[in-house]
């Protein structure tokens, strides 16, 4: 079977997903019983499915889907069904979700696959971002400057956070007409420059066409670096393909799909995590009333003095303020107004 899934991998990049009973766990915890299982298959099985390009689903729900259901030492329940999938299959259905059911009758537990989003998880309004690939138009600090003296005085931080609202929705209409959509353009100038190569057009002509590809080809790729949060690579690589599996990774990762409350009841409806989730904070950092802390605070001796006091106590400096803004990423901590750090 292994052959066959090399060569079945081999032979066509469309979107492929795998499901049913692979008679193999790929590791150790997958596997329950007295009797250890070969490392050597296991090994076997994550290298056919890594030279396929086939990834885990994951699931939700029992951890085993074989269970001999035989008592004591002889008992064996091992992960042998699974959903695995090529990226294809993954980028199109970035929300997708394996649930392991159970069987009264069968010993193999039957998998459920969910392609859609459930009621209560329908997409949410987009909110504008940032894009790092708009500084490859010298247009775009004009933008910026137009903007925000079109915003008018700042006398408040009210001010400064409605100004940059209005600077990003004046920086997404121009992105909007500037730039359109970099995948569909790619594919435009593709499709432009197959048809110049056939027809043995101008090689200045060709030449044009190459690099407004080569430029839109780059615009991608800070688009996907950006969204995966990888560092460590550098841009002009042509990282594309990884900084998009990384990015539908990172999503799939930080999706939260159900929340439990202090009570232990556990919510799946995003309002109700919403909810959930605000009053723990509340809680967590919301003071006591009736609490007197001073017994504890008198048995502490104490280490700092007046003079530090002081300048632990004083305004904070610009050069303060701009040494911790400047250590931060360029990229960290996209706000609720689009701009990041």
């Amino acid at each position: 079977m292994w052959s066959l899934l090399e060569n079945l991998g081999a032979q066509s990049d469309l979107p492929w997903l795998v499901v049913g009973d692979f008679n193999e766990c790929m590791w150790d915890f997958e596997h329950f019983s007295m009797t250890p299982r070969p490392a050597g298959q296991m090994q076997a099985f994550r290298d056919v499915l890594e030279t396929s390009q086939l990834a885990d689903l994951g699931f939700v729900g029992v951890p085993c889907t074989y269970d001999n259901k035989r008592s004591g030492n002889a008992n064996v329940k091992v992960r042998l069904d699974r959903a695995v999938a090529n990226p294809a299959w993954r980028n199109r259905f970035d929300y997708s979700l394996v649930q392991h059911l159970t069987s009264p009758c069968s010993d193999h537990a039957p998998l459920y696959v969910a392609t859609e989003l459930l009621e209560d998880q329908q997409y949410k309004p987009r909110i504008g971002r940032y894009e790092v690939m708009w500084e490859r138009e010298p247009a775009l600090q004009e933008v910026i400057a137009n903007a925000w003296e079109a915003a008018g005085q700042k006398g408040s931080l009210g001010d400064v956070h409605g100004a940059l609202r209005e600077t990003m929705r004046k920086l997404c209409q121009w992105s909007k007409t500037k730039f359109g959509s970099v995948v569909r353009d790619i594919e435009k100038t593709r499709t432009q420059l197959e048809e110049l190569m056939l027809m043995n057009a101008d090689r200045m002509e060709i030449r044009r066409v190459i690099d407004k590809m080569n430029e839109l080809l780059y615009r991608e790729e800070l688009m996907w670096m950006q969204r995966s949060r990888i560092t460590w690579l550098k841009d002009g690589d042509r990282n594309t393909n990884f900084f998009h599996a990384k990015a539908v990774w990172r999503a799939r990762k930080n999706r939260i799909k159900k929340l439990e409350d202090i009570n232990g009841v556990i919510h799946t409806d995003s309002k109700e995590m919403g909810a959930a989730a605000t009053r723990y904070f509340e809680d967590i950092f919301t003071a006591e009333s009736n609490l007197d802390s001073s017994p504890i605070i008198d048995l502490i001796a104490p280490l700092v003095g007046e003079e530090t006091n002081d300048i632990l106590c004083g305004e904070f400096t610009e050069k303060e303020i701009s040494d911790a803004l400047f250590q931060i990423g360029p990229l960290k901590a996209p706000g609720p107004d689009g701009f990041p750090a």
